[in-house]
């Protein structure tokens, strides 16, 4: 029996090749898409989960202050008088930009992006083995630096790295005592470089609060099994030495927690979008839903279309079991036709993943074996669903129903029909709208106005230590086409100094730029009150902007100092416009221009007049290289790095319009389907119109405005969706767009024009057929 219902599902395939291929293929593509959006999101949700300790590992964070850079001398205390932790490490991560590491001796040079700074502990916390190493432990002293192999064969080729000094950024001289093995992929931070922090030279972060200096740096811990997290914070919090270490108000993050985490606690680790995710996770979830509505379409049109030959084959004894037995076979070999398809797709698709998702999947075995319960839960209810509702359709009828071909009886299924395509509709102008409403948020947030003149101008990254700085900016300023140059140690889009405020209780962290005395003409940022710096002010004057001064609460900024504790503080001579420093995602921040000359600056702002950038670049990069010609030349201009600030959102929202795009063309299919089916049903009763009359126009308005109906109900339900859905995706940005009502119009009218068009080439079809071809059997 099995066999033979085989064969006849294959025939049946085979007889309707063209709707065949529009379903199965459509099932496939929708499938392929969910596939693609489940291990994303599996890859999204299990960072950091390939640390073997991973359970047990949390991060400290100071929950008043919301940061999670803690003082470095906190280590020690939690290794040594907290029985309940089992290892503990400081861990400082750089990350998004380059710095360069040399071997001097060699005069080879690669640059890095993600930099370390840690302990011994970190490598038995974490489980990071090493390949080579010259003693028992990683860090054979303070001075120990150990590298990746990548970093080690492009400084010393062939050579043994262990035991060679190398320099990092021309900050760092260590030496190479270990190479170690590549950190999971898929966690929240990455290393090439890791640095001793047991010695004070080798912590990449420094700060001042209340007067006092210390050592910011992210803290875990590793618990013992049965010790609880929030146990652990309340012992912390009860600790006096706590206070003296400029900490209070503890508590702990999980491992697992901080790629996903809505805690802005000013991480450099990599952040994933809940929001994004919960989006991905509904789209998957829809074009599930569409694709098995076209196919549910599918099989209970096939069961129409046979109706006397069911009717034949109950009259000859067939029972209930025995048409589902068959309708089970039919479904399920298309679904898996479809399934197979849908993994190949897949398979071609996962190499383009970082063009879809913004990021590379790293699929193993063992992720499609976590997924696997999910994708086969998918399939059973699609293959139940099929199989089971047009046999439950069908069962309601007799025999002689089955042989007259349901004669009056049609319009009993019509309530559901229409039901299941404005479900689809719904979806459609739901995500026609997200799609704009996202485009028109990162429209937004490139072209708004940052605060400053960002056109033409152009950031050249110095190296630390270089001693040539002022040269460099006088004999780039005599070029022609530049308009103006400044120094700073710092600029927009990399803050490297933040301050307390020294105002006691109320005391909040301040940005700082220290700059020459051109930098706000050279940036383009408007001076509100007060005036510029003169020069005899070097390291006593300086300028805040408009979130800082609010902060402060001051009346007026004259005769005000800007407190930082060190060398008396800085008089404040003006207020400047807030301007962005850092993308949309955060409010502006207090922020302070310290004049200091920045001769040890490491950017150089230039402004170009408008001519062959090109030309403009090499004229620069020749002065360059004549004045440090080992140093790498690298630049970028300010519009184009803001505007990457968002390649994330940019690429995600791609990925979003190809889903949605697919979404559409499933809805499509199922119009198709609906209007087909109805031509069918209707046409006799077409013939007669005709013969009696009817024009064309007449029978495309017959069998068009059922449709208008349905989508002007989907447009009802689907605008507060959308709303809410793009709401709240919003919130991740501190600047928003507004939603304006004409988006949500604009969808409602797009999705009527695509749900028309796909209706009137059949509806044309059926009305312009002759009516004796309809009329010509009764």
């Amino acid at each position: 029996m099995i066999l033979f219902n085989l064969k006849l599902a294959i025939r049946n395939l085979l007889k309707n090749r063209i709707y065949s291929v529009l379903i199965v293929g459509g099932f496939a593509i929708g499938f392929a898409t969910v596939i693609l959006i489940g291990l994303y999101y599996h890859n999204e949700t299990t960072v950091n989960n390939d640390f073997p300790n991973h359970k047990n590992i949390y991060r400290i964070y100071d929950v008043k202050m919301n940061r999670c850079n803690l003082n470095w001398d906190l280590f020690p205390v939690l290794t040594n008088d907290y029985a309940s932790v089992e290892n503990a490490c400081p861990l400082d991560y750089s990350c998004g930009m380059k710095f360069p590491v040399k071997n001097d001796l060699a005069q080879t040079s690669t640059e890095v992006e993600y930099l370390l700074s840690t302990t011994n502990n970190f490598f038995s916390l974490f489980s990071v083995e090493m390949e080579e190493s010259v003693s028992s432990e990683p860090f054979k002293d303070k001075e120990s630096v150990v590298i990746s192999r990548e970093v080690a064969q492009a400084l010393f080729g062939k050579e043994n790295p262990l035991g060679q000094q190398i320099n990092v950024g021309n900050y760092f001289l260590g030496t190479v005592s270990g190479i170690f093995k590549k950190l999971p992929e898929n966690s929240s931070f990455q290393a090439e470089v890791i640095l001793n922090s047991e010695n004070e030279k080798f912590r990449m972060s420094h700060t001042v609060s209340n007067g006092k200096r210390y050592d910011p740096t992210n803290l875990f811990v590793m618990l013992k099994n049965g010790t609880g997290a929030k146990a652990f914070a309340n012992e912390l919090n009860r600790s006096t030495t706590l206070k003296a270490l400029d900490v209070d108000s503890l508590s702990l993050q999980k491992l697992d927690d901080i790629y996903l985490s809505k805690l802005t606690v000013k991480s450099r680790h990599a952040k994933g979008n809940t929001t994004l995710l919960k989006i991905f996770l509904a789209i998957a979830v829809l074009i599930l839903l569409l694709s098995s509505i076209n196919f549910l379409n599918y099989s209970i049109s096939m069961q129409y279309a046979k109706l006397k030959e069911i009717g034949i084959s109950k009259s000859n004894g067939a029972s209930r079991r025995d048409l589902i037995s068959y309708t089970f076979t039919e479904v399920s070999l298309g679904i898996l036709i479809a399934l197979i398809i849908s993994f190949l797709i897949t398979i071609l698709a996962l190499p383009y993943s970082e063009m879809l998702f913004g990021k590379t999947l790293l699929v193993h075995w063992h992720d499609w074996l976590a997924v696997l319960p999910f994708f086969g839960t998918a399939v059973i209810f699609t293959i139940l669903l099929n199989s089971l509702a047009p046999i439950y359709v069908l069962s309601k009828f007799e025999i002689t129903e089955f042989l007259s071909g349901f004669k009056g009886k049609r319009n009993r299924r019509q309530l559901g029909k229409q039901a299941l395509l404005s479900f689809q509709l719904i979806v459609s102008i739901a995500l026609i709208a997200v799609v704009m409403i996202i485009f028109k948020q990162l429209n937004f947030v490139k072209h708004s106005d940052l605060g400053f003149n960002r056109e033409k101008l152009v950031r050249l990254d110095i190296p630390y230590k270089f001693e040539r700085s002022e040269t460099l900016s006088q004999e780039i300023a005599k070029l022609s086409f530049v308009e103006e140059s400044s120094l700073s140690y710092g600029c927009p889009g990399m803050i490297n100094h933040k301050m307390g405020s020294n105002t006691g209780e109320k005391s909040f962290p301040v940005n700082c730029i220290p700059v020459d005395n051109n930098f706000v003409k050279t940036i383009g940022v408007e001076l509100l009150e007060g005036r510029n710096f003169l020069g005899g002010e070097k390291n006593k004057a300086c300028l805040i902007n408009e979130e800082a001064f609010k902060q402060f609460g001051w009346d007026t900024y004259e005769g005000k100092k800007f407190d930082n504790g060190q060398d008396g503080g800085y008089n404040v001579v003006g207020i400047i416009e807030d301007f962005k420093f850092e993308s949309f995602h955060q409010t502006v921040e207090p922020l302070a221009l310290l004049y200091t000359g920045a001769t040890d600056g490491n950017v150089l702002s230039a402004r170009l007049s408008p001519g062959n950038i090109g030309q403009q670049i090499d004229q620069i990069k020749q002065i360059w290289e004549t004045l440090s010609p080992y140093e790498p030349f690298s630049f970028t201009f300010y519009d184009v790095f803001f505007q990457s600030l968002y390649e994330k959102e940019e690429r995600l929202a791609g990925s979003i319009t190809l889903f949605s795009i697919i979404a559409i063309v499933l809805t499509c299919m199922g119009i198709l389907g609906q209007i087909f089916l109805i031509s069918l049903n209707r046409t006799k009763e077409i013939g007669v119109r005709k013969v009696n009359g009817a024009k064309v126009s007449e029978i495309l308005v017959l069998l068009n405005v059922d449709f208008l109906t349905w989508v002007v109900v989907a447009f009802v339900i689907a605008t507060p969706i959308a709303w809410y859905a793009t709401h709240k995706w919003l919130e991740n940005f501190a600047y928003q767009t507004t939603l304006s009502w004409w988006i949500f119009a604009l969808a409602g009218l797009l999705a009527l024009g695509i749900a028309l068009l796909t209706v009137s080439w059949q509806s044309w079809k059926a009305a312009t057929r002759n009516p004796v071809e309809a009329l010509r059997y009764e």
